[in-house]
């Protein structure tokens, strides 16, 4: 097979030159033998792709792989949409994209396996509230359709149990706030789990028993190394749940709870889905370097 592609976003202003996060992954990338591309992260979210992707030669039909920043799936289908007309197949399609990216999209996948979940579209504090009815007995969390504001965790994610209408709406507002521009789509609340802490860090934000798994095609794509618990004792487990969503690419982060059992916190599309500061990026290259092979041929020929 034809090298894949991996397509990272450039410097503004350098086309050429991989942005300074990306850096230790564009290197590990193209020492594999990964073909490389850039495209302007900037661009997209502005909607202008001939620009996004200025600098991009034309492809001849060779998967692409995208590791770059959050999109909004609106944005994500712009660019899937140009990066076909460009002449790629990047391997996750607009609407695999979004499922596990969105949580109300990825639920129905995740029952029983996660923290009981509702939702709103939109940003009504009122509406929020009254979702918020049916989780007052318990301790919650507040969050968009993506992400939360825990770096406000006492004034902008963290409910505690019956907290009251005042207090709910001004955290509400903090929350909305804190998010900004990046605010996805709707409200959610999730039952909050009692996840073993190693402490907190210097805002007082509690440092959690966390893994982040990558899944192609519905397999661990490298295992982490030295943990204690290890969430790989239910790696058939956690594959089993990889397989129920369309993208052959994703992330699930897992917590280990004070019960000694392990809950899916969530899932998101492995594109653009950060490494953890423990997975050396050479190490997951050559990982996902091995498992597109054995898709392509049926053995594993990198080491």
């Amino acid at each position: 097979m034809s090298a894949p592609i991996v397509l990272f976003p450039h410097q503004p202003f350098s086309s050429g030159v991989p942005d300074s996060e990306f850096a230790s992954e564009y290197e590990a990338a193209r020492w594999l033998g990964f073909s490389i591309g850039f495209y302007s992260h900037e661009d997209v979210e502005a909607g202008s792709l001939t620009e996004a992707l200025a600098g991009l030669p034309p492809g001849k039909g060779q998967l692409l792989i995208l590791r770059g920043w959050m999109l909004a799936g609106e944005s994500y289908a712009l660019l899937y949409a140009a990066l076909l007309a460009k002449g790629y197949s990047p391997a996750v399609e607009p609407v695999a994209y979004e499922e596990p990216h969105y949580l109300p999209l990825a639920y129905r996948h995740l029952i029983g396996e996660t923290s009981r979940s509702a939702w709103i579209e939109g940003e009504n504090p009122e509406e929020a509230w009254e979702l918020y009815q049916g989780f007052r007995t318990k301790d919650a969390i507040i969050k968009d359709w993506v992400k939360s504001a825990k770096a406000k965790w006492k004034d902008a994610c963290y409910l505690p149990a019956h907290t009251e209408r005042e207090r709910f709406l001004e955290m509400f507002a903090i929350f909305r706030r804190e998010r900004g521009k990046l605010f996805n789509r709707g409200v959610v609340i999730r039952e909050f789990l009692p996840i073993v802490e190693r402490g907190s860090d210097v805002g007082g934000l509690p440092v959690i028993e966390e893994v982040r798994l990558f899944f192609w095609q519905g397999k661990v794509v490298v295992p982490p190394q030295g943990r204690s618990p290890n969430p790989m004792d239910e790696r058939e487990r956690w594959e089993e749940i990889a397989r129920r969503f369309q993208s052959p690419f994703i992330t699930m982060d897992v917590v280990y709870l004070t019960d000694g059992t392990w809950k899916i916190v969530e899932v998101g599309d492995a594109g653009v889905s950060g490494l953890p500061i423990t997975l050396d990026a050479g190490r997951f290259f050559a990982a996902l370097w091995n498992h597109l092979q054995e898709d392509a041929s049926g053995s594993i020929v990198a080491g």
